[in-house]
C-alpha cells in the first residue's frame, strides 16, 4: 500500500470511521484514539488506559491476556461517556512495540435496544392515552361534585337560618320561663346550628373556588367601619372564652376598593381561629395599618403556636395541624384556605409566622386600588 492510501485509511479512520480505534502501549495505556472514540468514551489520550475503560461485569478481564491472544473478536463492554456501557467486538493487532485496538458495535445488541425502545414508546403512548382519559373523566366528575356539593349545601341553608334564627329567638325572649336544662338545650342547638352554617357556608365557597366562580364584588370601603362591624362576632366569642381582644387601628381614612364582606369573612376566620387557639386570660392582638400603598392586617396571639413541619398543611381544604384549639371547639378545616383564596382574589398576600410555645402571627396584606 502506498503511502497515499495509507494516509488516506489514517485519515478515514480518525475523522469518518465509526469503529473504535485506539493505539495501545505494551502495558495498555492508550497513545492514540480516533475521534470516534474520543467523543464515545470521552477518554483521555495519554492519560487512560484501555483497561479503565472495560467494564468487567465478570471480574476475569486481564489486559496481558488479550495481548497473547490478540486475534479476536473479543466482546468487551466498554464504558462511554453517557454512563451508559454498550458491547463492542474487538481485535487486537500489534505492531511493532505497539497494540492497535479496533472495536465495532454489536449489532444485535443495537437491535434488541431498538426494540425494547419501540416497545417501551408504543406503552408509554398507551398509558398518556389511558391518563388523559382518566383525567377527563376525573374532571367530569369533580363538575358533577361541585354541582352537587353546592346544590345540597344551597338547600340546607335556609333551614339551617330558620333554626338558628328561632333558638336565639327562645334563649332572648323565652330565658326567663325556662329551666337551667331546657336552656342547655336550647344553647346546644343554637351553637351547633351556627356550627353548621358556617360548614354549609365553608362548602358553597369551596364549590364556587373549584368551579372557577370565586367572584368579588368591588367597591370603595371605610376599612375602620368595616373592621369594627367584622369584629362584633369576636368580641361576643372572646368575651365568652374569657380572652381580651385589643384591637390596634391605623389612622388611614380614605375609601379602599375591596369586596367588604370576603374582607369581613377572611378577618373574622383569622381572629376566631385564634381565639380559638388561646387560652383563657390570653390577649389576641388585632392590628392594622396602611404602608407602601397596601392595606395590612395582622392577628397576634400566644397559643401554642405551630411546628414548622405543619405550616404548609395551614393554607390546604381540610388541612388541619397537630395544635389543638383550647376550647375543643369543632372546625371545618376549610376556613384559613378560603381566607387565602380571599386574600389572593384581591392581588394580596397572606402570610403565617409561628414560634411553637410562643404563639401565631397571621397578617395579609392587599394593595390599595384609587
Amino acid at each position: 500500500m502506498t503511502q497515499s492510501k495509507q494516509q488516506k485509511v489514517y485519515d478515514y479512520l480518525e475523522k469518518k470511521s465509526q469503529i473504535l480505534f485506539f493505539v495501545l502501549s505494551p502495558g495498555g495505556s492508550i497513545i492514540e484514539a480516533n475521534g470516534f472514540a474520543r467523543s464515545m468514551t470521552g477518554c483521555l489520550v495519554h492519560k487512560t488506559t484501555f483497561a479503565e475503560l472495560v467494564v468487567d461485569f465478570s471480574g476475569s478481564f486481564v489486559f496481558q491476556e488479550l495481548v497473547q491472544n490478540p486475534r479476536g473478536p473479543h466482546l468487551l463492554n466498554i464504558s462511554l461517556s453517557s454512563g451508559v456501557p454498550q458491547s463492542f467486538y474487538f481485535d487486537f493487532e500489534p505492531v511493532g512495540t505497539q497494540i492497535l485496538a479496533f472495536g465495532m458495535q454489536d449489532l444485535d445488541e443495537i437491535k434488541t435496544m431498538q426494540h425494547q425502545v419501540l416497545s417501551l414508546n408504543q406503552e408509554l403512548n398507551n398509558a398518556a392515552r389511558s391518563l388523559h382519559k382518566k383525567n377527563a373523566q376525573l374532571l367530569q366528575l369533580n363538575k358533577e361534585k361541585n354541582q352537587f356539593l353546592g346544590m345540597a349545601a344551597h338547600d340546607l341553608r335556609k333551614p339551617i337560618g330558620l333554626i338558628l334564627t328561632y333558638s336565639e329567638f327562645l334563649l332572648d325572649e323565652a330565658a326567663h320561663v325556662l329551666d337551667a336544662e331546657q336552656q342547655g338545650f336550647l344553647t346546644t342547638i343554637n351553637t351547633a346550628s351556627m356550627f353548621m352554617k358556617k360548614l354549609v357556608d365553608d362548602f358553597l365557597d369551596v364549590s364556587a373556588i373549584e368551579a372557577g366562580r370565586f367572584d368579588l364584588d368591588l367597591h370603595p370601603v371605610d376599612i375602620a367601619a368595616m373592621l369594627a362591624h367584622s369584629l362584633k362576632i369576636n368580641h361576643l366569642q372572646a368575651s365568652k372564652k374569657g380572652i381580651a381582644l385589643q384591637v390596634e387601628t391605623g389612622k388611614f381614612h380614605h375609601p379602599v376598593v375591596m369586596d367588604a364582606s370576603r374582607i369581613e369573612q377572611a378577618i373574622t376566620n383569622l381572629v376566631s381561629n385564634a381565639i380559638e387557639h388561646s387560652r383563657p386570660g390570653d390577649t389576641v392582638i388585632v392590628r392594622w395599618f396602611v404602608r407602601n400603598g397596601s392595606f395590612v392586617f395582622s392577628v397576634i396571639d400566644k397559643g401554642p403556636g405551630i411546628v414548622p413541619t405543619e405550616m404548609q398543611k395551614l393554607f390546604t381544604p381540610f388541612g388541619k395541624t397537630g395544635t389543638k384549639k383550647t376550647g375543643g371547639e369543632k372546625s371545618t378545616g376549610l376556613g384559613m384556605m378560603i381566607t387565602h383564596k380571599i386574600i389572593k382574589a384581591h392581588n394580596g398576600d397572606l402570610l403565617a409566622d409561628s414560634i411553637p410555645g410562643q404563639g401565631t402571627t397571621i397578617t395579609f396584606k392587599i394593595p390599595i386600588k384609587a
